[in-house]
């Protein structure tokens, strides 16, 4: 069982781990790349792996992909 898997979505590095009170959580850098966004994916879509987080992520960026400027 993976406590913390790095995946690539959208173009950019996201980290799905399981923290310290055992909820799923999301990390990705912010739009200025400077500083990291967390997202609490137990809360937000129910994940209660690693693997199910990082198919929400997948999911999630596929639904919403970022539009270049």
């Amino acid at each position: 069982m993976a406590t913390k898997k790095t995946i690539k979505a959208a173009g950019v590095k996201h980290h799905v781990k399981k923290d310290k009170s055992g909820n799923i959580v999301v990390t990705h850098p912010t739009i200025d790349n400077g500083k990291y966004d967390k997202i609490n994916l137990t809360k937000k879509s129910g994940a209660k792996t690693v693997k199910q987080g990082v198919k929400d992520t997948k999911e999630w960026h596929k639904k919403n992909p970022y539009h270049k400027k």
